[in-house]
């Protein structure tokens, strides 16, 4: 095979727990040109990987805004389409843990050929099938990376079940480092979540950051949340909640980091110790920095069985009750006993 192209148009950590696959397909076929079908608003992640020779990306429509803005998208697809298909990918891996109807089309559209992807149970139900095709795994039996590593067997590959992997952009770093206090111990702390069930709600992390800096006197808080107005209809935002909580905290050990693209995201992140969020794009993103992780999950096995901070040192918290799943649900007990549970770990904090 001379090209290899991975399908992945999903949000940021479906890409995150893409990577292990990627970096199977290198290794396993070093002399190949490895493409990467992305979007928009998750390419970044792919940014300095070595692993990855083209990074395809195209904006989803609903990210576009206006009627000018979506038809300047279309436009563009239709040049990445020419484009994907002047390049000819001998082998397309449609990488998503179930039937990825979207990425098919795509992938018909570019003329690609030996399409790899899961089908439904019903093959009625689908809308077209790809040309190599394989039985969905059950959701709640495997993980993300353990799924799309099944996606590579007709390649001869059933290793890819290596650590998440990001790469720090070194200026982005530097500059960084110019503008932030020097600590020796740090802990990133993200507020922000999508979806109402996944947040854990303003003052409980008012009280959580409270306790942290009266408990861990030599340590320093990044502040992390989604910039932008939580009415914004493409890209909604934790500004007013981020404003509340820095007044709230009051302490110069709160560094605020309103990082305005993954770039950065990824690079601030990578200078602390310990993750603390809700189940989300940032929390994969720190674990394939290989940071320990506290992380808030609904009380749903979908989440806590195909989703779990893979391969690091973490604690992972949801209710009690699983009737009442949501994140929302975890009392500040149960986030300060798993904090306390990660401090008695040897190499606690430890940059």
């Amino acid at each position: 095979m001379k090209r290899i192209l991975v399908i992945r148009r999903d949000n940021i950590g479906d890409l995150v727990c893409t990577t292990p696959a990627i970096a199977a397909l290198r290794q396993h076929y070093p002399g190949a040109e490895i493409g990467a079908l992305v979007n928009s608003y998750n390419a970044e992640v792919l940014r300095g990987n070595p692993n990855v020779d083209r990074i395809f990306v195209y904006q989803k429509l609903k990210h576009a805004g206006n009627l000018a803005s979506r038809f300047k998208a279309l436009n563009q697809r239709l040049k990445l389409i020419a484009q994907l298909r002047r390049w000819k990918p001998d082998v397309t891996i449609l990488a998503k843990a179930s039937y990825d109807r979207h990425g098919l089309n795509f992938a018909r559209q570019i003329g690609a050929k030996n399409i790899i992807g899961y089908v439904p149970d019903d093959l009625s139900q689908a809308k077209g099938l790809p040309d190599i095709r394989l039985a969905t795994p059950e959701f709640t039996a495997v993980h993300e990376v353990e799924a799309v590593n099944g996606l590579l067997k007709p390649l001869g590959i059933e290793d890819a079940l290596g650590p998440l992997q990001v790469f720090t952009d070194a200026n982005t770093l530097e500059a960084l480092k110019a503008h932030i206090p020097a600590a020796t111990k740090r802990i990133a702390l993200h507020i922000s979540a999508r979806e109402p069930e996944r947040r854990w709600g303003n003052d409980n992390f008012i009280a959580l950051a409270k306790h942290i800096l009266e408990t861990l006197t030599d340590t320093q808080i990044l502040f992390f949340w989604s910039p932008g107005k939580a009415d914004d209809p493409h890209h909604p935002g934790d500004d007013e909640a981020a404003e509340q909580l820095v007044k709230a905290v009051a302490s110069d050990r709160l560094i605020p980091m309103p990082t305005q693209n993954l770039t950065e995201l990824i690079a601030a992140l990578s200078l602390c110790d310990l993750f603390i969020g809700t189940d989300g794009g940032a929390l994969h993103l720190a674990v394939a920095l290989n940071k320990k992780v506290l992380a808030m999950y609904e009380n749903k096995p979908d989440k806590l069985n195909h989703w779990y901070p893979w391969q690091v040192t973490n604690q992972v918290v949801h209710s009690v009750d699983t009737s009442q799943p949501d994140i929302n649900q975890i009392s500040m007990g149960q986030v300060r006993e798993a904090l306390d549970t990660l401090k008695r770990l040897k190499r606690f904090l430890v940059v």
